[in-house]
């Protein structure tokens, strides 16, 4: 987790106006309204948390755990409820995934997979292109963005580099596509599974939590597979042929290199092989799960597979799993668990309590309430508007900080509304989180391939806003006349 620093005069200046909405809300819920002490905390502590986490100047893991002393302290929520809130089911899942994705990085097994696909891409350049964004998108599914484009980007640089004539603008738009492609690929492969990138774990546990309505590994599969496949193929068309152009017909050196380094791979060894086996196994009672129950129930075997326990259990198993390796006796060791994103966890953490403290004090209701009258019930218009709000927003602030403020908002709206499937609103909202195409700041992904010095932030810039824009009608459309039919 970020250590401990001196916070600079600007971040602490920053955060004032968090700060001052807090002790505004603490004093008027205690000297003028005090019935409604907890309704004006809840509101106070949210404006708290959402100023430290936009512009950090503590680490977001430290103010991740203020709920924990301020939500008693209000009379918001007792100490049982704030346990749950930090130790759901749905923080267990992403603890168990963060163990298998972690494996298939230590063994390398994502780079094996990345090289095979590539070596199938041949020596057409828009080819190679497709299958770079392809390879990115589908590692994306299950490991960290971040990792997956530090891990593609070296393989983008060495085909670089064995391209002559560097300075001809056909070979440039070749380049700026291929590095361009990885941060995309990267960013539009977390959409489509549950564990793919945070905002949507933020997603299935708020929605557990505040609506008791889970969504299923399973069901987000058949949305997000489909839409990120289409992103993807619409990310790739835009750059190839609209902006940058690619007209080169052949590059039969870079497909020379690509199946040099698909063959010194080697063989599977032991080590990738189990953790093939491990995360293979995990992925199909997540995805098989809900099947298994109904059969289950049907023979009365009192037995359930849950996702988060499928998890934790062959996350723990790679702690037990002898590794084949002379000098490395289990697949993960204690050593590894530094390696996972405590930070995120307990900001999952923070964000769960601070959203339950908000709907039980009405706070969520009553800000649905002021929306639906504000709007006059054109639910259309209204959607597309918080579609395009989060993708533009999450341009500039954290894509999962951005997802715990708008996801319990927009319940309420959609109770309010009396939208009777309140995962339309929901899920597009949360998929926009991740659509962050324009700026090197926007997300690790943007930030990692820029660091290559190989493209322009004007390029990233211009292809980024249209995507966006892209973007936002898609998931308009998905939200209109996809959704309401996959409840």
């Amino acid at each position: 987790m970020k250590a401990l620093t001196k916070p600079s005069t600007k971040s602490i200046l920053a955060s004032l106006p968090g700060l001052l909405v807090y002790l505004l809300c603490w004093y008027w819920g205690s000297a003028i309204e005090p019935a409604q002490g907890s309704f004006y905390g809840s509101i106070g502590i949210a404006a708290l948390l959402i100023n430290l986490w936009i512009v950090e100047p503590i680490p977001i893991w430290l103010s991740s755990l203020l709920p924990i002393g301020l939500m008693p302290l209000h009379g918001i929520l007792d100490f049982t409820s704030i346990y749950k809130a930090y130790l759901n089911h749905t923080i267990l899942l992403f603890f168990g995934g963060f163990l298998l994705a972690y494996s298939v990085e230590k063994w390398d097994l994502h780079k094996r997979i990345a090289f095979k696909l590539l070596s199938l891409t041949g020596d057409n350049p828009k080819g190679i292109i497709w299958g770079m964004m392809l390879s990115t998108c589908l590692i994306s599914m299950w490991i960290s963005n971040t990792a997956t484009a530090i891990m593609m980007l070296p393989v983008a640089i060495s085909i670089v580099n064995t391209i002559q004539d560097k300075n001809n603008p056909s070979n440039k738009a070749f380049f700026a596509c291929l590095i361009l492609g990885i941060a995309y690929g990267a960013n539009i492969g977390g959409i489509a599974t549950i564990i793919g990138t945070p905002p949507n774990i933020v997603y299935k546990g708020l929605s557990e939590l505040l609506l008791n309505a889970p969504i299923s590994f399973f069901k987000w599969m058949v949305l997000g597979i489909p839409l990120s496949l289409l992103m993807l193929w619409l990310s790739y068309q835009f750059m190839a042929n609209v902006f940058f152009k690619v007209k080169m017909h052949s590059l039969p050196e870079v497909a020379a290199l690509l199946d040099k380094q698909s063959s010194q791979i080697g063989k599977m060894g032991k080590a990738e092989k189990r953790t093939l086996i491990l995360f293979s196994l995990a992925i199909f009672f997540w995805v098989f799960g809900q099947l298994i129950n109904d059969w289950l129930k049907a023979q009365n075997i009192t037995f359930k597979i849950e996702e988060y326990s499928v998890a934790i259990v062959f996350g723990l198993l790679l702690f037990f799993m002898p590794s084949g390796q002379a000098n490395k006796r289990q697949l993960l060791v204690v050593s590894d668990l530094k390696h996972i994103s405590w930070e995120i966890l307990l900001l999952f953490g923070g964000g769960m309590c601070m959203a339950k403290g908000l709907e039980t004090t009405g706070a969520i209701h009553a800000a649905g309430k002021w929306i639906q009258t504000s709007q006059n019930g054109q639910y259309e218009w209204l959607l597309l508007l918080i579609i395009a709000s989060a993708v533009f927003f999450t341009e500039l602030m954290s894509n999962v900080a951005l997802a715990q403020i708008y996801i319990p908002v927009v319940f309420g709206i959609s109770q309010s509304i009396g939208l009777d499937n309140p995962h339309i609103m929901g899920i597009t909202t949360t998929i926009a989180c991740s659509f962050a195409f324009m700026f090197p700041i926007s997300t690790p992904p943007n930030a990692v391939v820029y660091s290559s010095r190989k493209i322009q932030l004007k390029d990233m810039a211009i292809v980024g806003l249209c995507l966006n824009i892209v973007g936002v009608i898609v998931l308009w459309l998905v939200g209109l006349f996809i959704l309401p039919y996959l409840s």
